[in-house]
This record gives C-alpha cells, sequence and structure tokens, in this order.
C-alpha cells in the first residue's frame, strides 16, 4: 500500500479561539495513529502517532475539520483548480479561503453562509483579501442575485458520501449551471467522483479535471 505520512499537523484552523456562539461551536479532536483514506480513490495517509484537529459542530453534529483529508483536497481546489471570481457556498471553518488567497489566479471571493453565528466564531480568523464578502443568507436565494461567478465551490451537504447526497450535489451543479453556466463547479468532499466521472464521459469537461498534490511514498 502506498500512503502518504502525516507525522505532524497544523492548519490555520489549529489557531483558532475554542468557543461557541448558540449552537455552533469550535472544538478539538484527536486522530490516533492509523492509516486513513484520502478523499481521492486509492490514496491514503498515515498518522505514526496522534493529531490534534479542529472541528466545527452544530448540536454536537460534525460539519467540519481539518483533518488531513479534506486540507489536501481543499488545496488541490483552492490553489490549483479556482480562478476568476469565486463563490463559496458554505463557510464552515474557512479553510478553503487560506488556499484562495494564495492563487494569483482568483480575482475575488465571495462567501455564501445561512449561519449567521459563523460571521462571529469563524469569520473574524478567516485569511480574506480586504475586499472578499461573506453573504449571511440561503445559498440557492443568493446566487442567482450575484453578478458574476467563474468557480463556484460548494461543501454543504451534511453526512459521508452516498448516493443520496450524490444527487443532492447533482441537483446543486445544475442549479448553478443554469444561472452561471460558463463557471466551473467545485465540490470539496465529491471532486473525486466527479472527475471519474468526466474521465467516463458522464458531465461535461466544464466541471474540471484532477490534478494530485499528493506525494506517495511506500
Amino acid at each position: 500500500m502506498r500512503y502518504h505520512v502525516i507525522d505532524h499537523w497544523n492548519t490555520v484552523a489549529s489557531e483558532y479561539p475554542r468557543g461557541s456562539i448558540g449552537n455552533w461551536k469550535i472544538a478539538d479532536r484527536v486522530q490516533t495513529e492509523g492509516i486513513y483514506k484520502m478523499q481521492e480513490e486509492n490514496a491514503f495517509y498515515y498518522v505514526p502517532e496522534s493529531i490534534n484537529l479542529t472541528v466545527i459542530e452544530e448540536s454536537g453534529l460534525t460539519w467540519f475539520t481539518d483533518e488531513p483529508r479534506n486540507m489536501y483536497s481543499l488545496a488541490e481546489i483552492g490553489l490549483f483548480r479556482a480562478r476568476g471570481h469565486v463563490v463559496v457556498g458554505g463557510l464552515g471553518l474557512g479553510l478553503i479561503h487560506s488556499f484562495l488567497i494564495l492563487n494569483p489566479r482568483v480575482k475575488s471571493v465571495t462567501t455564501i453562509e445561512i449561519a449567521p453565528e459563523l460571521k462571529y466564531l469563524v469569520w473574524p480568523y478567516v485569511r480574506t483579501r480586504l475586499d472578499d464578502e461573506l453573504i449571511i443568507g440561503d445559498f440557492y436565494n443568493v446566487l442567482p442575485n450575484l453578478d458574476k461567478a467563474d468557480t463556484i465551490i460548494t461543501d454543504f451537504i451534511f453526512g459521508s458520501q452516498n448516493d443520496e447526497n450524490w444527487e443532492i450535489l447533482s441537483s446543486q451543479k445544475a442549479f448553478c449551471k443554469e444561472h452561471f453556466p460558463d463557471a466551473q463547479f467545485l465540490e470539496q468532499g465529491y471532486q473525486a467522483r466527479m472527475d471519474a466521472d468526466v474521465v467516463r464521459g458522464k458531465l461535461p469537461s466544464a466541471f474540471g479535471t484532477s490534478y494530485d498534490v499528493v506525494k506517495v511514498v511506500r
């Protein structure tokens, strides 16, 4: 088996203050020693000793973590694939922004978040440009009223990858393409499956192709 070794772990979220507002909470979690799957098929990482993670929860339910599988996927999307005027659906821990700000092809970032608590719990600590914008509202109501979008990134499907959530994602893609037909659509949790469908000819090539950003060792 080939895998990437994670012998220490620190992200921008590691420095976020721990606390809660309403039902939302930023907290710590430990990932124990073991081999874990990346988002990409047949890609794994190995944790030789426990590492500390940052999670965001709503009423005890985990919406997102900064675990390696998520960060490597976000790096691929934020650094190598996003371009132009970027719209992000779902703030979460704001981790995608730490990569978007390093991407010279990105002109601006507009983030749409439905939970107003995250404006105070997360947004003050997110790495953004001066003119990046956070809009509190429903993604499906806000997106059609935006002036421009070259890249649309969503990540607000709750739960594990399964066929039901894949159908939800498919409807998201259709909605985005209806309003911004020339924009590329990216999704952190399901991007590998979307790319596989591009290869099999099931999706328009505008949805992109995959780049390998994970170095593997034996």
